[in-house]
């Protein structure tokens, strides 16, 4: 007789700023004699981090490019935590996913849906992602999450690029970080169906 269970968590490492934390939601097979045989989810954020030499009054803009690779043995799909150290940051905080740095493509890192946050323009900046808000009532409030699957070996696009800061007055500089992990489940469930899509699988998984 075989018995199915989940085994979260297993792979965790940090970063701020010039870190994460990175997770993956295990599967294994238990069989009688207690043998497991999980399978393999390994994630890593890969982050080019270019900071800025000092801070200034003014615009202060950087860049943070921040995406997820999976180096597991299946894909999968992926999930992102993003957030700055504290609420004062992020409301003079911009981001954006243009090459160019133009001005206009900058938009608010506050995590509401309002017309100039950078989540409510997720369709344009960075397409294949998708935010849920944290007052959503579902389990997958709070995550940026990435719609596509994510092969053995690929890497996402893009969740940002470039970080804007916006110091009205020297006393506002300070240092700050910004927190960033991310968490993995493979596209089919314990029976081997296969998910519908990104939201199924998450909804399933943490409801299990």
């Amino acid at each position: 007789m075989k018995h199915n269970k989940i085994i979260p968590a297993v792979s965790i490492g940090v970063i701020l700023t010039v870190g994460l934390t990175a997770f993956a939601y295990f599967t294994d097979n238990r069989n009688a004699d207690n043998t497991i045989t999980p399978a393999e989810n390994i994630l890593e954020i890969s982050e080019e981090y270019i900071p800025p030499v000092e801070q200034n009054t003014g615009d202060n803009i950087y860049k943070k490019e921040v995406s997820v690779v999976n180096y597991s043995n299946a894909p999968c799909y992926v999930r992102v935590y993003m957030d700055f150290s504290g609420s004062t940051i992020r409301s003079r905080s911009y981001l954006s996913n243009d090459p160019y740095q133009s001005s206009d493509s900058f938009y608010s890192a506050e995590r509401t849906t309002d017309d100039n946050t950078y989540i409510s323009h997720l369709s344009t900046a960075a397409p294949n992602w998708t935010f849920v808000p944290d007052d959503d009532p579902s389990v997958l409030a709070g995550y940026y999450y990435y719609t596509l699957p994510v092969q053995s070996g690929e890497t996402t696009d893009p969740l940002f690029t470039y970080v804007k800061t916006v110091n009205a007055t020297a006393d506002e500089i300070r240092q700050y970080d910004i927190s960033v992990y991310a968490e993995s489940v493979q596209l089919s469930d314990m029976q081997g169906n296969a998910y519908q899509d990104y939201a199924h699988a998450w909804e399933d998984i943490l409801t299990s």
